[in-house]
């Protein structure tokens, strides 16, 4: 079970964040606990996520267990989703970006087990790119889940109260993220609890896609 952590915060031409170094320490140690070998890192350049990404799928090999998070500034264009580097230009395009989807096609080369994407993003358009990308045809495996912090077309919030240090996605998931359950459940249940949090009805709501048809948990003893 391998997971690859990346937050981003000090972007050098977009807003700051401040949330996401709180929500990869959490997840860090909470994954540990469920006997993931997890990289952790933060504030990344576009070279830097790339290189990152492929020493990640070199670690992936046939049944094992992929997840990737990922919290910091993004957008979402006819159906692919991208995250953007701290050195990414004012405005940013694809080509300024990584993927998920990209990813995940080369996760699913390595025969994963399972393959879960944690998105911490906003999943807006971006008026600013009309790239369309025709990226190679994904393999269809029951083995894919995503777990988006916002629903598409919206924004992803960080709110800087007491006791609220984490993202709000990271706030309700890390209360569940040790339950002994199917990872598609988990979710469900992390839904729910977002869905009572005045702070967010009505502008943000977690959103779950998936393509898993066997009872996966990150639970699971590989």
């Amino acid at each position: 079970k391998v997971a690859l952590l990346i937050g981003n915060m000090s972007y050098w031409n977009h807003p700051q964040l401040k949330a996401p170094m709180v929500d990869v320490y959490d997840l860090t140690n909470l994954l540990r606990q469920l006997d993931f070998k997890v990289v952790s890192l933060l504030d990344l350049t576009a070279s830097e996520m790339r290189n990152a990404v492929s020493e990640f799928l070199l670690l992936l090999d046939k049944g094992v267990y992929g997840l990737l998070y990922y919290a910091g500034h993004g957008y979402e264009n006819y159906g692919n989703s991208f995250m953007v580097p701290i050195d990414a230009p004012n405005p940013y395009r694809s080509a300024n970006c990584l993927c998920v989807q990209n990813i995940l096609r080369q996760m699913q080369e390595r025969e994963t087990g399972l393959n879960v994407f944690l998105l911490d993003m906003c999943r807006r358009r971006n008026e600013y790119d009309d790239t369309v990308l025709i990226s190679d045809v994904l393999k269809v495996t029951a083995n894919v889940v995503f777990g988006y912090a916002t629903c598409q077309g919206a924004e992803a919030f960080e709110i800087q109260r007491p006791g609220l240090a984490n993202g709000i996605f990271m706030k309700f998931l890390k209360h569940r993220l040790l339950e002994d359950k199917k990872i598609t459940v988990l979710l469900d249940q992390v839904a729910e609890d977002m869905g009572k949090c005045h702070f967010t009805e009505g502008k943000q709501a977690l959103e779950i896609r998936s393509s898993l048809s066997e009872k996966r948990a990150l639970t699971d003893p590989i």
